[in-house]
Order: C-alpha cells, then structure tokens, then sequence
C-alpha cells in the first residue's frame, strides 16, 4: 500500500499447472493464471503477480478457453475475497538461505516406461544438471515465503508450510523460482511410473532433500535471518 492507502501491487500464490489450454495449443498466453490476473487489476487498478506453489500434482479441469475463463474467475473471486480481508503488517525485510546437496540427477527409465524396464537402466545427467541448488525464504513481520527449484509434490508443500506455522502465520510456497530442477516428490510416488516420476531427477530421496532445505531456511527466519 501506498501513503495514500491504495494498493502498489498485489502479489498471489496458488498451486496449478497453467495447462488448461492443452498441449496443443500453440497460443501465446498466460492461461488461467493470466485470465485471474487481468481479472485482479481491473479491480484493485494495480499491477498483479502470480507466483506459483507447489504445483508438482496439480493440473486444471476442465480444459479449454472455457477452463480457463471458468477457472480464471474462480481464482480471482478468491484472491480478491483475500484482498478484502487482508490487514496490514510492519516489519523488516528478512532473508535466509540454506545449500541442499542433491543426489546425482538421472532419468530412471522404469519411472518413464514402466515396469518392462529395468531398474539399472538409467540416463546420467551429471553434464547437464547441477549437483546443489539453493532455497531462499524472506519474511516481512509473520508473513514469510520459501522459494523451490522446481515442481514440488503438494504433499510436500503442505509439510513446509505446517512446520512453519509455529513461526509464522502465513507461509507461503514459490515454485519454480530462482533455478529449475525438474519435480520433487514423496518416495513412494517416485517409485510409481507416471510423468512426474519420468521429470523426478534426484532420485526418490529429491523431493525430501528440498523439504528439509525449505524447512531449514525458514527456521533461520524465526531464528531472526539477515535483515534488510
């Protein structure tokens, strides 16, 4: 908010592949993210931005322009709802970062194929992918948000968020910031072949690794952080 009480910007979080139009869509769009957020400023008249959350397993129905009209509408009722009832709150700018090591980065071709192919057969991508990747949290007052290198399960953002709240009254999760590694997923999902399992990376450990990153930078908020 401005000295004048009208709004700068509006930021909002929600977790959804923008997929609605399909892959056969060849438009240039911001899909039913995009939809929501031209709804949002011609309500507030401020700039709107999306973030994504952990939008590993999250994908939009219906699809279609009509998807992404009904479901454009749906999330912009609700960040506005938000809006509404949103209060103020004081307080410095604070940042926390943690390194995770990750596990070598392959494609394990039975997540990809199925259970035909061997569990030994893999495609090593140490010359492509990184083996360590960072995770920023910032917080202002109660409010903090954790940055992800990639797609994580929602499962595992859910954890995130329910470790934090001791410390925080809202958390928020920023998927595919700052690097992307692919998705991140619980064990047993990984285990499972299906597309997310075929872009799961680092293995089935991966998706806990950033877990306990994400978990650890936030800790350092409430422990005070680096303040800006």
């Amino acid at each position: 908010m401005g000295n004048d009480g009208r709004p700068l910007a509006l930021v909002w979080n929600y977790a959804v592949h923008g997929t609605a139009l399909g892959r056969d869509n060849f438009l240039l769009s911001g899909d039913l993210m995009g939809e929501a957020s031209a709804r949002i400023e011609r309500q507030i008249g401020a700039p709107v931005l999306f973030v994504n959350g952990a939008v590993g397993d999250v994908s939009p129905r219906p699809r279609g322009w009509t998807g992404v009209q009904a479901a454009g509408a749906a999330l912009a009722d609700g960040a506005l709802r938000a809006w509404a009832q949103a209060g103020t709150e004081s307080g410095r700018l604070q940042i926390a970062t943690e390194r995770a090591a990750l596990p070598a980065p392959t494609v394990a071709l039975r997540n990809c194929l199925g259970g035909w192919a061997p569990a030994w057969m893999t495609i090593g991508l140490r010359e492509t992918l990184p083996s360590s990747t960072e995770v920023i949290a910032v917080s202002i007052g109660r409010t903090a948000w954790v940055t992800i290198p990639g797609e994580l399960e929602t499962k595992l953002g859910l954890e995130i968020k329910a470790g934090a709240r001791q410390r925080f009254r809202h958390v928020f999760i920023a998927g595919v910031s700052n690097d992307y590694l692919g998705y991140f997923l619980v064990p047993a999902d990984y285990r499972r072949p299906s597309y997310i399992a075929c872009g799961s990376l680092y293995g089935e450990r991966g998706g806990e690794i950033i877990r306990d990153t994400a978990m650890a930078a936030l800790r350092r908020l409430g422990a005070g952080g680096e303040r800006r």
